[in-house]
């Protein structure tokens, strides 16, 4: 059961938000327009959708949605909103985000209450928690949505390089067996006006790929240890197969900026919040 847009979210909550549908609402297709006019004309933003056609589609060549979408590297605030940004409207993209920036100010629970779209996870919520967040993943996808895990985890990475794959990612392809679609982003480590900015997406792989599985085997039965261990060789996997692709969008990036004039480069940190050093700093107060 999902929070619904005019519901009252609840803070702990790892139900959906927002009414799950593949056809975004008025209101998000508005602020997705304001959202292009600021990020195109008023900070001059280049976005660009790289190999687009690998978008899985309908029968009809119609964007179609029940995939789940696994971008890398993520380093900044705007990774969300350039996949928003360039990928198509429909379907409607949901996001894993931190319930900790969610429910940071009473205005961001408004918004995120108006427009939906995110599936709030909180830090230490344990098994329950996970099962939660599988089940909320299910429903995003059944709806026709598609569904936006960031793999990574751990201390800031070179940036040419990703930051290590959570296993987490590898037990929400097998139980939920959606279709893997992984996206390489680029550009997002330093912005300024003008910047290049990339969305790369590479064909449609799964689970059962990733854990080097043969054709026709099963998926591991949940909670067992062949479970945990093919969750590790997702993860492991998929850091591999992304690693060169990452390093070559990068350098590529980098070398087209050569020449630019870096100005507003305050936009690189422009809407951060980490919310470990905030609950660190509310400990200390």
């Amino acid at each position: 059961m999902c929070a619904d847009d005019g519901g009252v979210i609840s803070q702990g909550s790892t139900a959906p938000i927002g009414t799950l549908t593949p056809r975004p609402g008025l209101a998000f297709r508005v602020a997705m327009a304001a959202c292009r006019f600021l990020a195109r004309v008023v900070f001059g933003l280049r976005l660009e959708l790289l190999d687009g056609e690998n978008l899985p589609r309908d029968a009809s060549g119609r964007p179609m949605g029940g995939w789940i979408a696994v971008p890398a590297p993520h380093r900044r605030w705007i990774d969300p909103f350039l996949m928003l940004l360039v990928l198509p409207l429909e379907p409607r993209i949901v996001f894993f985000a931190d319930g900790r920036v969610l429910y940071r100010t009473g205005f961001r629970r408004w918004l995120f209450r108006t427009f939906g779209g995110v599936v709030p996870v909180w830090k230490r919520g344990g098994p329950k928690a996970f099962f939660a967040h599988i089940e909320a993943a299910k429903q995003v996808l059944d709806a026709g949505a598609v569904f936006v895990i960031f793999p990574e985890a751990g201390p800031p990475s070179p940036p040419d390089a990703a930051r290590p794959i959570e296993p987490g990612f590898g037990y929400m392809a097998m139980r939920t067996r959606a279709p893997l679609v992984p996206l390489v982003i680029a550009g997002t480590g330093e912005l300024y006006r003008g910047r290049r900015l990339t969305v790369r997406v590479l064909p449609q792989t799964s689970a059962a790929e990733l854990a080097g599985l043969s054709d026709g085997s099963p998926l591991p039965a949940p909670g067992r240890g062949e479970e945990r261990q093919a969750a590790r060789r997702i993860a492991a996997s998929f850091q591999e197969r992304m690693a060169p692709l990452i390093a070559a969008d990068h350098h590529d990036l980098e070398d087209r900026a050569a020449g630019d004039r870096r100005r507003w480069t305050w936009l690189t940190h422009w809407l951060d919040w980490d919310a470990d050093a905030a609950e660190a700093a509310a400990r200390k107060a």
